[in-house]
């Protein structure tokens, strides 16, 4: 097993997303971060996909992210490149 570390920029650009690795049932808040591949878990959770998404929206609401802005930092560090596998693992 290999170690990874990560190493995070004086003023991180960061977003809140949710789970989408499941289309019903409890949806975890997760965080991901320009330029890093993967996800930070959080303890926060939402009963559906749709108000997981209605929680993101506010969470990054405060960071002066609407949802098109948010949804796109997320695709960005979670696109898998050919090279690692498509691993979008949790960030340790």
């Amino acid at each position: 097993m290999t170690s990874q570390s990560h190493t995070l920029p004086e003023d991180p650009e960061f977003a809140f997303c949710p789970a989408y690795d499941v289309e019903t049932g409890v949806q975890q808040i997760r965080i991901v971060f320009a330029g890093m591949k993967g996800y930070v878990p959080t303890a926060l959770v939402a009963l559906s996909l749709h108000d997981a998404e209605l929680l993101c929206d506010r969470l990054n609401a405060r960071l002066g992210l609407d949802r098109d802005a948010w949804s796109a930092l997320v695709g960005r560090s979670m696109a898998a490149s050919p090279d690692e596998g498509g691993d979008n693992a949790a960030l340790h």
